[in-house]
């Protein structure tokens, strides 16, 4: 992976060729997502954007070719690039992971709200929406188990659509800073990721959006609750490497956390959430 980083930092012809590459695959849009957020922290928005530019240019007359629009460029331009370019500019500027993040997270709440305002019943949009993708991929009508997973999905897709949008730009963004780390500062990222912790303005206002969600069902301060309540997720999951480093436990810990991590996304939250006023890393380090 090193001589991968090494070539594309070499050059920009070289960065925009991995970029393109990884955006032309579905399962490498974190390559694309993670340079541009390396090259952002290393040289500036305007090297990525420059970068940007041309990996845009050459992927147009490909998906001309192969999917017969380029104008699908523009969903890896829109969710994945312009997302991480913008935060790996702040934490560039700010120096705060923390910070970095909670500006992500607050965008993408005046996001989903401005969304609300604009359609009204967003209920109705996404059950449009999944309707028209069966009609077109499906041959036969779906039968009534998937008229009732759209009645059920419809409600909360407006915030999950933003959480995933934010997770994607927040794990590209995690991905170059380790890579800037490796390349350039070895060790740096480590404690950083170790040390995070969310304001406690931003805690307070994500658990009172996390209960008012709860209680009030499908809406928009329950899709509010879904993207700020995701965020302390990452919270919790910097606790876990950090107490494990901090204790010398062994690094299977860790494999059985990310295991389970899927069963326990609720109470992950609520560890994220309660760190940030009782400090769980402080008393379970070791010595304490």
């Amino acid at each position: 992976m090193r001589s991968i980083l090494e070539f594309a930092m070499r050059s920009r012809l070289g960065a925009v060729g991995m970029v393109a590459l990884g955006a032309l695959m579905p399962l490498l849009f974190w390559l694309s997502g993670g340079l541009l957020a390396l090259i952002t922290l290393r040289r500036g928005v305007a090297e990525s954007g420059i970068v940007l530019v041309g990996a845009t240019a050459l992927l147009l007359p490909i998906h001309a070719v192969l999917l017969g629009t380029p104008l699908a460029v523009l969903q890896p331009l829109a969710l994945v690039w312009l997302p991480v370019m913008g935060m790996a500019w702040i934490l560039r500027t700010t120096l705060s992971l923390a910070l970095t993040v909670q500006v992500g997270a607050i965008v993408a709440v005046a996001a989903v709200a401005i969304f609300h305002a604009i359609h009204g019943d967003p209920t109705l949009f996404w059950t449009q929406t999944l309707e028209a993708v069966s009609d077109r991929l499906l041959a036969a009508p779906p039968g009534a188990g998937w008229d009732q997973a759209v009645e059920q999905l419809a409600p909360r897709l407006t915030g999950l659509w933003a959480t995933n949008v934010l997770a994607v730009a927040v794990l590209c963004l995690l991905l170059g800073r380790f890579w800037q780390a490796m390349l350039y500062n070895p060790g740096g990222f480590r404690s950083e990721f170790h040390e995070l912790r969310f304001a406690l303005w931003f805690a307070a206002g994500a658990g009172a959006a996390v209960i008012a969600g709860m209680i009030g069902g499908p809406g928009l301060v329950a899709d509010l609750g879904v993207i700020l309540g995701a965020v302390f997720i990452l919270q919790a999951v910097a606790i876990a490497h950090a107490v494990v480093a901090r204790r010398g436990w062994h690094k299977g810990w860790l494999v059985g956390f990310y295991l389970v991590l899927p069963l326990l996304l609720r109470p992950a939250v609520l560890v994220g959430l309660a760190d940030t006023f009782m400090d769980f890393r402080a008393r379970l380090a070791r010595g304490t």
